[in-house]
């Protein structure tokens, strides 16, 4: 990456990069957002109360992620429909073999009315003909005027169960099987009141009821079972949402990272080399012209190690800040000849998380190469302090330089303009904030404020 700008720098150039990087966080925002309203829905439908427990090993239907894990009676007839009508050919079938038996006539009427409907409602697994409904209802009247009579009391009773069973369970409007239900009942009641046999009434009744209440509690099975099928299609979309805006956030992370390093090492690199190069020319002092060479060499391979742990985007412990930042400062005076100086005020630093630890030792490494190439030969002190802001644990990094002590700033005008960009984001991911401007002496400070409370939280926890 290219090396970092100022911070004195305005990102007025790059507002189409901010943009990007907004619309990133606004992505990963509505993601969430949605998931949450969608977790909030699942968790009003109950579909665990509804349907059964998933098999050992799931952790749920909804985040199961096959149809498999909704166990609907409907499944192998949506499969195989055309078992499904045999299967129910065959109960027609035998409840009329059994009304046949009866040896009435009357019977065999009813029966065989009863039977072409009940051929209709077979079919209707594979092809639903318009009258389906009326022919339901006249199996069920059927069945009822057999129980009450007499003539086939549990083929008829059979009859109005499965009847009312089905539409109550797919017919729609769900008022349908009110209905047929009432002149179930009605006819019940005429059949039993003409053939003086009240006793069979109240199982009419009953079975009615019965196949109501069964086919509702079917309906709503299968109304949750295709609701937690629609609720696993948005959670899936939104996992993808915001895994998209994830990979997008990481993206502008790594690129963060990069950036910081190679502004931080480039910059001393190529101070190193041009005092090499002003040596040589000169043919004043080789050997020293060779010390910056190996430093120079010896920089270059931090940057490129930095960068593949940047790039690699590895998760690994970092050194904690006051070692970083007292290393950085040592490094800065050895490679430039410049005073540097680090302090630590306020008690000892708190334990905090990789992420925080690494935007001090970035933030400080941005402040020491603007500090390179705005304000050569200036001495430049580190400060790191433990306090309290509005009652939250907070540790302040403070870079301050004094003016240049040279007439010129050879790599002032180096730089892609992301420093002051990269340093906010990363500053802002951790709940902190930047300040950066002028001192009165003329020199350059950059404050950085993080919150610990929450990182010492993720610490303990880490242990």
């Amino acid at each position: 990456m290219s090396s970092g700008p100022s911070l004195r720098d305005q990102p007025a150039a790059h507002g189409g990069h901010r943009l990007r990087d907004e619309r990133a966080r606004a992505l990963a925002a509505r993601a969430r957002a949605r998931a949450a309203t969608w977790t909030g829905a699942m968790a009003r439908l109950s579909v665990a109360d509804v349907l059964s427990a998933p098999p050992a090993g799931h952790t749920g239907l909804i985040m199961s992620g096959t149809a498999d894990d909704f166990p609907d009676l409907r499944r192998w007839t949506e499969r195989w429909p055309a078992a499904a009508v045999v299967l129910r050919l065959l109960a027609v079938g035998a409840l009329s073999f059994t009304i046949v038996h009866t040896g009435h006539p009357a019977a065999w009427a009813l029966g065989g009315v009863a039977a072409v409907a009940g051929v209709m409602w077979a079919v209707s697994a594979v092809r639903r003909t318009p009258g389906l409904v009326f022919a339901i209802g006249v199996f069920a009247v059927c069945g009822a005027v057999l129980a009450g009579t007499g003539l086939a009391e549990p083929s008829g009773l059979t009859y109005v169960f499965m009847s009312l069973l089905y539409l109550q369970a797919v017919v729609e409007p769900r008022v349908t099987a009110l209905y047929v239900g009432a002149a179930v009942i009605v006819a019940g009641a005429i059949s039993a009141v003409a053939a003086h046999n009240g006793s069979q009434f109240p199982w009419i009744i009953a079975v009615s009821v019965g196949g109501y209440v069964f086919g509702d509690a079917r309906r709503s099975r299968r109304l949750a079972v295709e609701r937690a099928q629609d609720l696993l299609v948005m959670t899936r979309r939104a996992n993808t949402e915001q895994a998209h805006a994830a990979a997008l956030a990481e993206r502008g992370r790594i690129a963060r990272d990069v950036h910081d390093v190679l502004a931080h090492s480039l910059s001393g690199l190529a101070i190193q080399l041009e005092a090499a190069d002003a040596l040589l020319t000169d043919h004043t002092d080789v050997e020293r012209a060779h010390t910056m060479v190996i430093r120079a060499r010896r920089l270059a391979r931090e940057g490129l190690s930095e960068v593949r742990r940047a790039v690699a985007a590895l998760r690994e412990d970092v050194k904690p800040p006051q070692e970083s930042l007292a290393l950085l400062a040592a490094d800065y005076t050895e490679d430039t000849g410049w005073p540097a100086t680090f302090e630590v005020a306020g008690g000892p630093v708190p334990q905090l998380s990789v992420e925080t630890a690494q935007t001090l030792q970035r933030a400080a490494q941005e402040a020491l190469t603007n500090a390179r190439k705005h304000a050569p030969g200036a001495a430049v002190a580190l400060r790191l302090a433990v306090g309290t802001d509005d009652m939250v644990d907070t540790v302040t990094l403070t870079i301050e330089n004094a003016p240049s002590t040279t007439g010129s700033a050879p790599l002032a005008s180096s730089g892609g303009g992301w420093g002051l960009v990269g340093l906010r984001e990363r500053v802002d991911l951790v709940g902190g904030s930047v300040e950066a401007g002028a001192t009165a002496e003329g020199g350059f400070r950059v404050t950085v404020v993080v919150p610990v409370a929450e990182d010492a939280q993720a610490a303990a926890l880490g242990d």
